[in-house]
């Protein structure tokens, strides 16, 4: 019978399914999703091979159950700074500096690389997934062209280009260089919309909320 790690089966349950996506999460980090087993995933987690199965049928569902995860903690928080934010450009500054931390800690790549390696219905609800976060930024983007700060254009092509500027860095582990590289990513985006170079210079010299 398999070790319990909780205080009960609840608990073992939703224990056991901690550790499979904390394992998932690291081996993303290490290597592509394709070549990433049900074993290693399960001899990271310290669990048997079987347990795996007991709580996702693949390596596909559990993935989607990780992004997930990963999804609603992350809309959560980030929607707690938003709300807290007046200016729609530090609102997006806030959107993207959280965005790269999500996949620097998390090891989330782009959906468009991982969704090809999977399923075309698993594919699909990885996208839906990567829709939730966009939603915030429609709503950042929307409030800015409407206020002026950037200039008139088709919200959901830009939302596609910044998802795709972020998902392509990398954030170095050194701080002073992290840092550099943020402000790079910021600038570069803000400017890409159109904001003047005087609200770039604001925006990016301000100070952030504390967790930023």
């Amino acid at each position: 019978m398999p070790k319990i790690i909780g205080e009960s089966l609840a608990s073992h349950r939703e224990l056991t399914r901690a550790r499979l996506f904390e394992a998932l999460g690291s081996l993303l980090g290490e290597q592509s999703f394709e070549s990433i087993t049900l074993s290693e995933i399960a001899a990271r987690a310290g669990v048997g091979r079987t347990a795996v199965y007991n709580h996702f049928a693949d390596k596909e569902v559990l993935l989607l159950a990780y992004m997930r995860r990963v999804t609603e903690q992350f809309t959560r928080v980030l929607a707690e700074r938003l709300e807290a934010e007046p200016d729609p450009l530090m609102s997006l500054r806030i959107y993207i500096r959280s965005h790269l931390q999500m996949i620097s800690r998390y090891h989330v790549k782009t959906s468009m690389a991982v969704g090809r390696q999977m399923t075309r219905e698993n594919a699909s609800h990885l996208h839906d997934h990567a829709g939730v976060v966009g939603e915030l930024l429609i709503g950042i983007l929307d409030e800015a062209m409407e206020r002026g700060l950037i200039a008139q254009q088709n919200t959901l092509g830009a939302v596609h280009l910044i998802h795709a500027t972020l998902q392509g860095q990398r954030l170095p582990r050194d701080p002073a260089r992290r840092e550099s590289a943020l402000a790079l990513v910021e600038t570069f985006i803000l400017r890409g919309l159109g904001a003047s170079e005087d609200s770039v210079r604001h925006v990016t010299s301000a100070s952030l909320p504390s967790g930023e």
